[in-house]
This record gives structure tokens, C-alpha cells and sequence, in this order.
């Protein structure tokens, strides 16, 4: 199942990173920036994008020192132990990931898809997907998201292109009237977006040109950060600051509005629903699929399905605690900013110092053995 001798390319590599950051972050980011600094959002994306650039930075450092997989990298530069308590924080990273985008698709199929439907069963259903997607391995998410990637892409760029006939540039006004403070948070925030990149660290063995499989990183950031920036001004010069921030999802809302010329369809929004579900379904699609290729060297597994299922099943109690318990949502961006955030930083940073540590000691006692 996570056998290399299928190689995927860095432009398929790109194109799953954009589809892992630009769904989660341009439902919620709108509304999010718009309620902290107004216009002065665009601020705080070139901020993300400029802590994010400094992690994928931080990425190519570790990524240059790997061998072989990101684990056994792990073990040799700050030992056994520590590599496993490192690789647990990655892994609690992934599973809440996977659980909190698990309950974010489920509510976005069943508001405007399946309006008389079950969470539960709706959930069950996308955890047999990312399952069966999972026992595919890297070759079939690659060539699935492949599609998916042109099935969503060329939709949303028509809408964006038609939602500019309802744009009043005058909702642009004022810029620099937020606080630095606020801009800042903002941008804290979009960084917390992005930090799916770091499954960058784990692909490199299933990837051709490995060695330059940090750029798709950039790449994706730079054109995610791009659409990001296209889709706020668009809301905001169609809603105003006011008004988006207190919309739960703008850019479906907008998605709503948007009436395709000729009016022969009007039920675009379905199909519009379905470019977000899809990219949702994507992350967390990566974060069972990450999860279970860590718990898998964890536990020494010769196969993956005992890792793959305890990781559906977690993945499924988590996204029950964000449905029946609406305050874990506040707790997980909490636990995102105060201790993801920060843990990865401290991790990206120790572990090239302590494998360049090691290897000043191997020549050491290398030389005074001759």
C-alpha cells in the first residue's frame, strides 16, 4: 500500500498541496479576516504567505538531510525516543486535522447536498472513501485528484469571473485602518491554513525529483495565497466588511448569487458546493492518509490496515466531537495556534542541528579510530 515503486510528479505533488490548503482556508478565512482588519485582510495574507515561505524553508533544510523516510530521519538525528514523541505530535496533528474536516464536509453536504440526511451516515461514507482511497496508495490519489483538481478549478474561475460585475470597489476602503496587532493575528491564522504543507516531509520517497519536491510547496503556496487574495477582495467589494464577517461560509453564499448567462441553470450553487466538498474531502483524505503511514512505522507494521483503521476510527470520534460539541471547534484553533504551530517550528528547527550534531560526532570518532 505505501510502496515506492510508483512515483508520483512534482506537478502532481503541487497540485495535491493546492487542493489541501485552498479548500479549508477559503471558506473560513474570508470571514475571519474580514471581522479582525476589514480591508487590510490582503495584509494579513502576505503575512501567512510569509510565515509560511519560512516554514516550507525550514522543510527543504530537513528535506535535503533525508535518506529515506522522514521517521528514520527523525530516529537518527535526536534518537529513538524523541523521534517517536516527535512523530506522535505529528500524528495527533493529522488525526484532528482529518476529524475536523471530516465534521466541516459532512455539515457543508448536509446544509446544501442532503439537507435530510444523517451526519453519521454521511461520515461513515467519506471515512469508506478516504479508507478505499488510502489502500489505493500514492499512485491512486495522484491520478484521482488529478481529475478532480480540473474538475474544480475551471467552475470556480468562471464564477469568480462573473461575480465581478457585482463588485463596488468602494468597499475596498478604508486600507490601514485596522491595528498592526489585528493584522498580525490575521496572519497568524492564514499560517495555520497552510500548515498541511508539512506532509511535504513525508512524501519524498514517494515522489520523482525528490530532491526538488520542496518547490511544489512554494508553488502552492504562492498560487493558493493568489486565489486566496482574488476571492477576498471579490467578497468584500460584493458584501462589504460588515456583512462578511458575520456570513458562516461567504464564498458559497456568493456561489448562490451568481446567476450563469442565459439563466439556464439555476442550481449552480449545487455544483459549486460540490468544488469545496471535494477539496475538504481532499485534506482530509491527506490527513487519514499521513496518519496512517505514521502510526504504520510507529507500530513496525508490515502492512497498513491495522494503522488505516485505527486511524478512521479516531478520525471519526473527533469529527463527532466538533458536531455535538460546537466549543471543541474554538479548543481545536486553540490547540492549532498555541501548540501546532509552535511544536512544528521547534521541530523543523532541532532536527538539523541535531543530525548535523551527530554526523560532527560519527567524524570525530571516525577519526580518532584511525
Amino acid at each position: 500500500m505505501f510502496a515506492d515503486n510508483w512515483k508520483i510528479s512534482l506537478r502532481q505533488v503541487r497540485r495535491l498541496l493546492i487542493l489541501d490548503i485552498f479548500g479549508l482556508s477559503s471558506l473560513q478565512l474570508p470571514g475571519l479576516l474580514s471581522s479582525m482588519t476589514g480591508a487590510d485582510g490582503l495584509f494579513s495574507l502576505l503575512l501567512g504567505m510569509a510565515g509560511g515561505g519560512l516554514m516550507l524553508w525550514l522543510i527543504q533544510k530537513n528535506i535535503q538531510n533525508i535518506e529515506g523516510s522522514y521517521y528514520q530521519y527523525m530516529k537518527d538525528a535526536v534518537g529513538q525516543l524523541a523521534g517517536d514523541i516527535f512523530m506522535m505530535f505529528y500524528y495527533l496533528y493529522f488525526i484532528t486535522l482529518s476529524g475536523f474536516v471530516l465534521y466541516q464536509a459532512a455539515v457543508l453536504a448536509l446544509t446544501w447536498l442532503l439537507p435530510e440526511g444523517s451526519y453519521v451516515w454521511v461520515s461513515i461514507l467519506l471515512l469508506f472513501l478516504a479508507g478505499y482511497g488510502t489502500i489505493r496508495g500514492i499512485e491512486g490519489r495522484a491520478r484521482v485528484y488529478e481529475i478532480i483538481f480540473w474538475f474544480l478549478g475551471i467552475p470556480l474561475l468562471v464564477m469568480l469571473v462573473l461575480s465581478l460585475a457585482e463588485v463596488h470597489a468602494d468597499y475596498w476602503a478604508p486600507v490601514f485602518y485596522s491595528s498592526g496587532l489585528d493584522i498580525l493575528k490575521g496572519g497568524v491564522d492564514y499560517w495555520i491554513f497552510l500548515l498541511p504543507l508539512t506532509a511535504i516531509l513525508f512524501l519524498k520517497p514517494f515522489c520523482k525529483k525528490s530532491e526538488k519536491i520542496a518547490s511544489c510547496g512554494r508553488a502552492a503556496l504562492f498560487s493558493v495565497t493568489i486565489l486566496n487574495a482574488a476571492i477576498y477582495l471579490i467578497l468584500l467589494g460584493v458584501f462589504g466588511t460588515n456583512t462578511m464577517g458575520v456570513l458562516k461560509r461567504p464564498i458559497i453564499t456568493l456561489m448562490s448569487m451568481v446567476n450563469l448567462p442565459g439563466g439556464f441553470f439555476t442550481r449552480q450553487d449545487v455544483i459549486m458546493v460540490s468544488v469545496w466538498f471535494f477539496a475538504l474531502f481532499a485534506l482530509m483524505h491527506t490527513g487519514v492518509f499521513q496518519s496512517t503511514l505514521i502510526l504504520k512505522e510507529l507500530f513496525h507494521e508490515s502492512g497498513s490496515r491495522i494503522s488505516m483503521c485505527i486511524s478512521l476510527a479516531l478520525a471519526f470520534v473527533a469529527g463527532m466531537g466538533f458536531f455535538a460539541n460546537s466549543f471543541l471547534a474554538e479548543v481545536y484553533g486553540i490547540y492549532q495556534k498555541w501548540i501546532v504551530l509552535p511544536g512544528m517550528a521547534v521541530i523543523l528547527l532541532a532536527a538539523p542541528f541535531a543530525h548535523r550534531a551527530r554526523l560532527r560526532v560519527k567524524r570525530e570518532k571516525g577519526g580518532e579510530e584511525k
